[in-house]
């Protein structure tokens, strides 16, 4: 069962809780311990993820062991993906820092908590390096780390970075990223700046068609539009492809050649199912929610989806054309400048989401169209994406972290 450390409760009960061989483990040559800070979104967690197999691997072939420390929070997506990491998995309180007054002195609170527990924890235990992966579940591991003068590493790979990295630029001994980082943010970095890429799990290049369609049930024959609003589902992409489908041009398409596998998010799950039953003929399957990424791009001939830089990783790294409708709540649009990056290859086109069904339908009617009815046009933009693309960027911040923790 996975033990819940609350920063208040001293480190020393974290301490008590492992065998006395582990309080050991960092002191071999051989033994490293690594706090991974982030959670909170599955678009912190999986590139976390995917730089600690990676990091594993690099170690075990040299003979070391590794132990991994998850500096997280208590959300649904980080239990999902973290519990089995044991009492490895820290669920610490720190909350977003927002502008309402009234929510200040939680973040305030949560914040002091969880440093406190850090600077406990790092005085007990000796930690090579944090990576830190982005958004304010990373802070307080990475801001005590850096003032310790442990090697701090940033995945940053947003075009822009949010608030939380903003913070961390200046402290991080390295910032990893997808694209360059704009000038306006560089300033005042200490450490050195380098786009490796958004790290991905080696097997989403690695999945063939038919394996992809074996593993979910889903026919590898039919080419398939993939619907996605990242781990979450979103709910206008959701509502603008059923307006579409009422159509029934559009929807001939997808009772003649094309499927349609739709990632909807659990909680919309019920209400796009319902919605696909009143469309009898289409061929579509729907996903609540999608841990198999692999499998789901393998099948991928198009996508409509958001673009979270995870998502405009895996879309590059598998070739995969799409139509993209970024976040549109954001105060600094950070997922229009991820899109951007895309669209400027050639690899997807970018369709701004009106908060409108119909409105969101109309947009996205004559590119889809177009692109469904033109194989050579989706190919060459699934070529594009794929130049662009960095699958290996998980394996380059392995070395890179491994690196600095050898010259510290």
């Amino acid at each position: 069962m996975t033990m819940v450390v609350w920063p208040h409760r001293a480190a020393s009960q974290f301490q008590s809780r492992r065998s006395q061989n582990m309080s050991n483990a960092g002191t071999s040559a051989t033994s490293y311990r690594i706090v991974m800070a982030g959670g909170g979104t599955g678009g912190h967690l999986y590139p976390g993820l995917a730089v600690a197999d990676a990091l594993e691997a690099h170690i075990r072939a040299r003979g070391g062991k590794l132990e991994l420390v998850w500096a997280a929070t208590p959300r649904a997506v980080d239990q999902r993906l973290l519990s089995k990491f044991g009492d490895l998995y820290i669920r610490q309180p720190v909350q977003p820092l927002v502008k309402e007054f009234g929510k200040l002195w939680g973040f305030w609170t949560g914040w002091r908590e969880s440093c406190r527990f850090w600077e406990t924890y790092f005085r007990e235990h000796r930690v090579q390096a944090v990576v830190a992966l982005g958004g304010y579940a990373a802070g307080p591991a990475a801001y005590v780390a850096a003032k310790r003068r442990i090697p701090v590493v940033l995945l940053n790979p947003d075009a822009l970075p949010g608030r939380a990295n903003r913070f961390l630029l200046k402290r991080a001994d390295v910032v990893v990223t997808q694209w360059p980082l704009a000038k306006e943010y560089q300033a005042g970095i200490r450490g050195k700046v380098m786009p490796l890429g958004c790290p991905i799990r080696p097997e989403l290049v690695a999945t063939t068609r038919e394996e992809g369609g074996k593993k979910l049930g889903i026919d590898p024959s039919r080419k398939s539009l993939v619907v996605t609003g990242a781990s979450l589902g979103a709910k206008t992409i959701n509502d603008a492809v059923i307006e579409l489908l009422g159509d029934p041009k559009v929807r001939k398409h997808f009772e003649d050649r094309w499927q349609i596998v739709h990632l909807s998010g659990v909680d919309q799950a019920a209400m796009v199912r319902e919605a696909y039953s009143k469309l009898p003929g289409i061929h579509v399957k729907v996903i609540d929610y999608c841990d198999d990424m692999a499998s789901l791009w393998a099948l991928a001939d198009l996508a409509i989806a958001r673009a979270g830089a995870s998502t405009c990783a895996e879309l590059s790294a598998c070739g995969v054309p799409s139509l993209l409708l970024p976040y549109p709540y954001h105060t600094d649009m950070h997922q229009r400048a991820n899109a951007n990056e895309l669209e400027k290859v050639g690899g997807a086109l970018i369709i701004d989401d009106a908060k409108d069904a119909k409105l969101n339908a109309k947009a996205i009617k004559t590119p889809l169209e177009s692109l469904l009815y033109d194989d050579a046009k989706r190919a060459k933009m699934a070529a594009n994406a794929r130049a662009a693309g960095k699958p290996a960027a998980a394996e380059s911040i392995a070395h890179e972290i491994l690196g600095l923790i050898a010259s510290s």
